[in-house]
């Protein structure tokens, strides 16, 4: 189509005459005229020009076909030309194909060929080769057979590991072998020779290593320790390296056992010999893995874990022999025995409600113990020190040997089935619970046989600024008891066994509960119960403090600050601490009393601080061994989830009922002590603050009387003298806010009842009205200061107070909302009134 297009383009251009558009117009031209003659003359010259321009275009035509006809004579000619010229190829490429035919004839006769020749020189080399190794296997057996008889083990070695590992096995037990091999020197077949030389090197070597051994001579015994993978006896090179390890740790053992059980025997001396052997074994074990590694562990992978598994037997005895001649040296069985016989008759004799204080000699009698506390508390911490070190062992071997890249570790079946670790499940830890839990109770019995109770009158100075104390007064049982238990618990984690760590806190719960909170609080509390109306008063400053009492910061045992549980450990008392072997130093306290200051009472508030106190420290001793220092207890309990499981168990079955228990107690007493001491005073303020002997507060008629502070002025005296006292010397948190929120709200009821009787005999004003909030407000600044969740008990107070202080129409805009009848809420009009509509008709009809 293309062509042919163009081909018009080319006629068009040369004969213009021709040309599509000048046709067209010619032909416009001739139907215009034709439409415009109106005569014959104008119609025959129209027909005389259409034939003169016929026949111009018949002439044009005419040369066109002739010019065209030339040049398509021309193209038939050149193709035939072309024609000519292919038929010449055609030829030629039908003779190279026959050409080409027959050098692939050729070709494949040269590849045939090819492939027999090299298929003869494969079956050549291989029977070189095959040559080659048979002489190769003659050689070495040769050779191993001088080198045996000469005693040159290296060479025999060798020898046998080219034979074994670089000639083919079908060729050492093959027909050839078989003929060529044997001579007169060896007239045996090589594959039964070279496994008779293998058990004769074996027992050589074993022989030759176990002298090298025995000797200690390092050079020999690696000698001799890299032949056996040669001879592919990689099992007993390593059971002889395991014997020789083995042999190591039994002269270590007995060496430290001697040192031990020579001379003075002193505390810890066996929990020394435990580290010190398992330092051994480790630091053993760390130097020669690189030496197993290096001549194992290409044939042999396991190496090292199979050392391990063989030497963990002659650890188990060593480690359990150390641990028996503990037990035996110590006398441990008979200390268990003579424990059981004492049944701690002086807390069921103190705590009972028929006791009576005996003299110091009785006290003696009953405080004398069969096995000295001392020596049960180095007992168990020597135990749990045995234990640890068995679980930093037990941690070193899972993790360099045992360990396949597992996000928790586990402890290896070679370990958890261990016979020493039988005997810690059935021997030691028995032992070390009853010890345990005989000390910590034994030991809390003694603390409360030589509780000092400090005086309160370094609190109870008058000062300008009062101030809750950082360190309040306690009494001295606290104190030691949060010592035993640190001392405890740090033993009991150290132990790393979870199961232990378990019976521990079931334990301490038992003593903390029965007997601290149910024995020794609660009739502290009860003997000390204040009498009816009886309150602490601040002393004057210059008198406060006689000579040589301690300062508000310091009790018997320096009461410590919960932030550092190390302080108040090396500030226990002599006293107990010569009991169960801290050996610090004792702070004095006075045991003067104010003359003014009832004693009951005074002891009351320090046993309320005790509870307190008791639970700040316990909560900071278990804050900061389980959660503080969470890489210890990790290192303590690396298996598995054991950490998250003894952090949950201390918390939940600890710490938690400890918490509750502690704060039952605190709420109960005060709760007991309001009652007794406070109500009426607290009753006796409101009155004086809001009397009902006249109308003169309620209906004010002048500006003197509504700016009149006197009466406020005698609230602040009257509430500072009865709530400073407190402040000062109870425990800010866990006391002293519980005992004001009970008296804010005591004290918002009273005034709320007391205003509602007053107002109603003697109504209110608007000045009356003005007084009363200023009053009330400050009443409440007074007694809340900052503390909004204290003010939020003043809710209804102040709604009463607003209520009798509005107008009517003010009254009548926040009380009731315009569309009640529609049903919406009361909040609409912009007060969350607490008050119920009854009530706040009843308060409005006071307003006069």
């Amino acid at each position: 189509m293309a062509e042919t297009a163009k081909a018009r383009s080319t006629a068009a251009s040369a004969f213009l005459a021709l040309d599509e558009e000048n046709l067209n117009n010619q032909y416009d031209q001739l139907h215009e005229s034709f439409q415009n003659a109106s005569s014959v003359s104008a119609l025959q010259d129209l027909i005389h020009q259409i034939d003169s321009e016929t026949a111009d275009i018949d002439s044009d035509l005419q040369r066109l076909v002739t010019v065209g006809s030339k040049k398509h004579t021309a193209e038939i000619s050149s193709l035939e030309l072309s024609r000519a010229k292919l038929s010449g190829a055609i030829s030629n490429s039908n003779d190279l194909t026959k050409v080409f035919t027959s050098a692939n004839d050729l070709g494949h006769s040269l590849t045939s060929k090819i492939k027999a020749l090299d298929q003869e020189i494969s079956n050549v080399d291989a029977t070189l080769s095959f040559v080659a190794d048979v002489q190769s296997l003659k050689n070495n057996i040769n050779q191993t057979q001088y080198a045996i008889e000469k005693g040159n083990w290296e060479l025999a070695a060798n020898c046998i590991h080219v034979i074994n590992h670089k000639l083919s096995p079908n060729l050492v037990n093959g027909r050839f072998a078989s003929v060529m091999i044997p001579s007169s020197d060896i007239p045996e077949l090589p594959a039964p020779t070279i496994k008779k030389w293998i058990e004769q090197l074996t027992i050589e070597f074993q022989t030759r290593f176990n002298e090298a051994a025995k000797a200690r001579s390092v050079p020999e015994i690696t000698k001799y320790f890299q032949l056996f993978p040669l001879i592919d006896q990689e099992e007993v090179g390593l059971q002889c390296y395991s014997k020789f390890i083995c042999s190591i740790i039994t002269d270590t053992s007995r060496t430290l056992i001697n040192s031990a059980t020579q001379g003075e025997s002193r505390s810890g001396i066996y929990a020394s010999v435990t580290s010190n052997l398992f330092e051994s074994i480790s630091t053993m074990l760390s130097q020669h893995t690189p030496l197993i590694n290096k001549y194992y562990g290409t044939s042999y992978p396991d190496a090292v874990v199979f050392v391990v598994t063989r030497i963990q037997r002659e650890i188990d005895s060593q480690i359990g022999l150390i641990a028996d001649t503990f037990y035996d040296n110590n006398r441990v069985e008979k200390k268990l025995h003579d424990i059981k016989l004492h049944k701690f008759t002086e807390l069921t004799r103190r705590f009972s409600d028929h006791y009576q204080q005996n003299d110091p000699e009785e006290n003696e009698v009953f405080d004398h113990d069969i096995v000295p506390l001392v020596e049960i508390g180095d007992l168990t911490h020597e135990l749990s020190s045995i234990l640890h070190h068995w679980s930093l062992y037990c941690k070193f071997v899972a993790v360099k040997y045992f360990s396949k890249g597992e996000e928790d570790l586990k402890l290896p079946t070679l370990l958890s089935n261990s016979n020493f670790m039988k005997k810690i499940h059935n021997k030691l830890l028995p032992a070390f619970e009853a010890l345990f839990t005989y000390y910590f109770r034994r030991s809390f019995e003694k603390a409360v046989t030589i509780e000092e109770v400090p005086s309160l009158d370094s609190y109870l100075t008058t000062t300008a600024d009062s101030k809750s104390p950082e360190q309040p007064a306690v009494s001295s049982v606290v104190e030691d008891l949060s010592l035993i238990f640190n001392n405890s618990l740090r033993n009991v984690l150290e132990s790393t066994q979870p199961t232990t760590v378990k019976h521990f806190v079931a334990e301490c719960a038992k003593v903390l509960q029965n007997d601290f909170l149910g024995g020794f609080i609660r009739k502290a509390l009860q003997e000390n119960s204040p009498r009816y109306n009886k309150t602490l008063a601040l002393l004057a400053a210059q008198g406060a403090v006689p000579s040589g009492t301690g300062s508000p910061s310091a009790s018997r045992a320096g009461t410590p600050a919960p932030e550092s549980v190390s302080g108040y450990l090396k500030g226990a008392s002599s006293a107990f601490g010569n009991i169960v072997g801290t050996g610090s130093s004792m702070v004095g306290a006075s045991a003067v009393a104010a003359a003014h200051n009832e004693p009951k009472l005074t002891n009351y508030v320090i046993y309320l601080n005790t509870v307190a106190t008791a639970q700040e420290f316990f909560r900071q001793i278990i804050v900061n061994l389980t959660v503080r220092d969470k890489h210890s207890l990790k290192g303590n309990f690396p298996f598995a989830i054991d950490e998250e499981k003894i952090r949950n168990i201390i918390q939940a079955e600890l710490l938690e009922p400890l918490v509750s228990s502690t704060n039952n107690v605190v709420r109960h007493s005060l709760l007991n002590f309001y009652n007794q001491s406070l109500k009426n005073k607290v009753a006796t303020i409101v009155h004086e603050t809001f009397p009902e002997t006249s109308d003169t507060h309620y209906m004010a008629y002048s500006s003197s009387i509504l700016n009149d502070p006197s009466n406020m002025l005698r609230f602040k005296q009257s509430w500072d003298a009865m709530i400073r006292p407190y402040k000062q010397t109870m425990h800010k948190t866990l006391v002293f806010y519980k005992l004001l929120r009970l008296l804010v709200v005591n004290l918002a009821s009273m005034i709320e009842k007391k205003l509602m009787s007053a107002l109603k005999k003697f109504k209110i004003n608007e000045l009356g009205a003005l007084k009363l909030d200023k009053d009330v407000s400050f009443i409440i600044n007074e007694v809340c200061e900052d503390d909004y969740e204290l003010r939020e008990k003043f809710v209804r107070l102040t709604q009463l107070v607003l209520l009798v202080g509005m107008d009517e129409e003010e009254y009548q805009l926040n009380s009731f909302s315009k569309n009640d009848e529609d049903g919406e809420d009361e909040e609409d009009a912009g007060i969350n009134w607490v008050l119920t509509p009854l009530e706040r008709k009843q308060i409005r009809r006071f307003r006069v």
